[in-house]
């Protein structure tokens, strides 16, 4: 994932959420892009639905009702070879596996490697999902900040990390209310220190910190 089109799915995300836009809507705003959000952002709305679905207790009772109506009428006439289900089962979780261990690999990716657009894809998928996003970024920006600290020696990757780490920035930047800024403060100040006493260049990065 570029750096555009990080930000552009970071935006949609946010009107999705806010009710300022559906899905259909951000896919015509962004053509040039479609293809690529349109799976990622199908996927998240379908988690926070997924997230939010309490079944009520005379639902299940009503489908647990119909189910058994159902078999009843349609009895199975052919079994599926067990065979079959072992090796579907074992697909299955073979690509479980597959997928959670390489989210987890690349929890570990700094700007620059292979696993970090999709370090960026699943951070923006678990945030909009999370119940306290502004916590949640807060937790981003401690990993922004340590990729920083980790990549500084390289120019081009550095560069890359203080791009990602300035968005957050600029997110506590604009906080509103006061018991969000009461708990973006403390952590921007124990950021800055950190950045400093490990030498790193503050410059374009200065004014977003409190002092």
């Amino acid at each position: 994932m570029n750096n555009d089109l990080e930000t552009i799915l970071d935006i949609c995300l946010n009107q999705i959420e806010e009710g300022q836009a559906s899905v259909d809507e951000c896919l015509v705003r962004y053509p040039e892009h479609a293809a690529q959000l349109q799976p990622m952002l199908m996927a998240a709305t379908k988690l926070a639905r997924a997230r939010e679905v309490v079944p009520s207790p005379s639902y299940r009772m009503r489908a647990r009702s119909q189910l058994n109506v159902y078999m009843q009428q349609n009895p199975q006439r052919k079994r599926v070879s067990p065979v079959f289900w072992r090796l579907a089962i074992s697909f299955a979780t073979v690509m479980m596996l597959f997928i959670a261990s390489g989210t987890a690999f690349a929890q570990q990716a700094v700007p620059g490697d292979t696993l970090y657009n999709w370090k960026l894809t699943s951070e923006h998928l678990w945030r909009f999902t999370s119940s306290d996003q502004l916590g949640y970024d807060i937790a981003l920006s401690n990993r922004r900040m340590n990729e920083l600290l980790v990549v500084s020696g390289d120019e081009t990757r550095r560069a890359w990390a203080i791009q990602n780490y300035e968005k957050l920035l600029v997110k506590f930047q604009n906080a509103q209310n006061e018991q969000d800024r009461a708990r973006i403060r403390p952590v921007l100040l124990a950021q800055y220190e950190a950045l400093l006493d490990a030498g790193v260049d503050l410059t374009v990065l200065e004014r977003y910190f409190p002092h």
